[in-house]
């Protein structure tokens, strides 16, 4: 396996999972089939999506119910147009150009932050599939408080290419290991390019105790 260091993390690339794992899963709905009761529009636990660029939507299949569905073919105009729309600022880029936003800032969405568990190692499994070979990342980041303010201390990813079928792709991640100040962590789905649209669905991360080098 091929790893890297960054911000204290390591940077995983992984092939893909050879069966799905059945211990409970720590990330409340993973599989995007709950609405959030305060918004029926958004997955509950996960942010509000503009809903063109990315959306939370029925899958390509019924077997998968609902999913996240990333367009990296839109246009950087267009997705600005629709985030705006949407009432979200998070992502406004300056300048907006009318290629596809997945030559340049490609596009993500993040889970609702969750508790760290010191000295833990998690498991993180998922699903992905895109028709036009559209490659995609899952970022796993770890937070904390330095200097009295909120930071990213840790991330690590693990790379999915895309093709037409479901594919199921897993990784570990040590948060704490060599960042102890870690509290809390957040998944985030990103997809970037050759553009086209990408899908994400059962992402589960499970909690694995101990936090050795067996579990690379």
């Amino acid at each position: 396996m091929k790893a890297v260091f960054l911000l204290g993390a390591l940077l995983l690339t992984q092939t893909p999972a050879a069966a799905p794992t059945s211990a409970p899963s720590v990330l409340p709905n993973g599989d995007f089939e709950q609405a959030d009761p305060a918004n029926p529009a958004k997955p509950a636990h996960w942010e509000l999506s503009d809903g063109l660029a990315v959306a939370w939507t029925n899958a390509p299949d019924a077997a998968h119910g609902k999913a996240i569905r990333m367009n990296t073919a839109l246009s950087e105009q267009d997705a600005v147009a629709s985030n705006a729309k949407a009432g979200l600022t998070k992502w406004v880029f300056p300048n907006p150009a009318t290629t596809a936003i997945g030559e340049s800032y490609g596009l993500s969405l993040y889970s609702e932050p969750q508790p760290v568990k010191p000295d833990t190692t998690y498991k993180v499994t998922f699903e992905f599939k895109s028709d036009q070979g559209t490659a995609g990342k899952l970022w796993f980041r770890g937070y904390g408080i330095v200097d009295g303010k909120e930071k990213r201390l840790y991330e690590g990813t693990v790379d999915c290419g895309g093709t037409a079928n479901w594919q199921t792709f897993t990784g570990t991640f040590h948060p704490t290991r060599y960042t102890p100040n870690v509290t809390e962590w957040k998944v985030m789905l990103y997809a970037i390019f050759p553009d086209g649209v990408a899908w994400w669905d059962n992402v589960r991360v499970e909690e694995v105790p101990g936090d050795d080098d067996s579990n690379e």
